[in-house]
């Protein structure tokens, strides 16, 4: 039997390689959303706990700079907010490669088991031939003596 070559196992295994390359890319898009979520939570509990302690101000110093501290923790929780989009945006995006990589790769993968299904059938049909052809040596062999 002779082996099963696969026509277009370079474009699988290219496709493959491309798969396995925006899996990459994608686990690290979806590592930076969580780390950028993270830094988000963080900024929000900073916030929440300078919100809610007491403020016995002794000047207006203090006051002020409590203020000013408040409002560039706002400032930073909108940016964040801006890089979380941008993340989730750049996550979708990525998704949405490895969904269609995916799918590339399964064609040609479908298209390999078709071939090797007709490879099996077209050898099963040489292998019944030469059992054919040596069922009637035999016969004719037998028939003559």
């Amino acid at each position: 039997m002779e082996k099963f070559k696969f026509k277009l196992q370079n474009v699988l295994d290219y496709r493959s390689d491309v798969e396995e390359r925006i899996k990459r890319e994608f686990a690290a898009a979806l590592q930076n959303y969580i780390q950028q979520e993270k830094i988000l939570n963080e900024l929000i509990n900073t916030k929440d706990q300078n919100l809610f302690k007491p403020k016995n101000f002794k000047t207006v110093v203090e006051y002020q700079n409590y203020t000013r501290f408040m409002e560039f923790l706002e400032q930073r929780i909108e940016s964040q907010r801006e890089n979380i989009n941008r993340a989730k945006e750049k996550l979708n995006k990525k998704r949405e490669e490895l969904i269609k990589a995916t799918k590339d790769k399964g064609i040609i993968e479908k298209l390999k088991e078709k071939a090797y299904d007709e490879f099996l059938f077209e050898e099963g049909k040489k292998e019944q031939k030469l059992n054919d052809d040596y069922a009637l040596y035999s016969y004719i062999r037998h028939e003559r003596g």
